[in-house]
């Protein structure tokens, strides 16, 4: 019984303490120096796909001017 504790414990600890990525996303407009609404979201536990999903959210200004630029966190 107490093998069985230890090992679900090291389990939960190793899989608790595994970086999680997430995405942060602030959009702009070109002729505003202010920026606009935040968002950020989960894009995974692996760096270079995590990168990848990020990336592919950020935007090229618009015909209003409005773009999104987006990080990792």
């Amino acid at each position: 019984m107490r093998i069985t504790i230890l090992i679900l414990t090291i389990i939960i600890l190793g899989t608790s303490s595994c970086k999680k990525y997430s995405c942060e996303c602030t959009s702009y407009n070109v002729n505003s120096p202010e920026s606009g609404n935040k968002g950020s979201f989960f894009v995974g536990r692996i760096k270079n796909k995590a990168h990848s999903k990020c990336a592919d959210h950020s935007t090229q200004p618009d015909s209003f001017g409005d773009y999104k630029t987006c990080v990792i966190k």
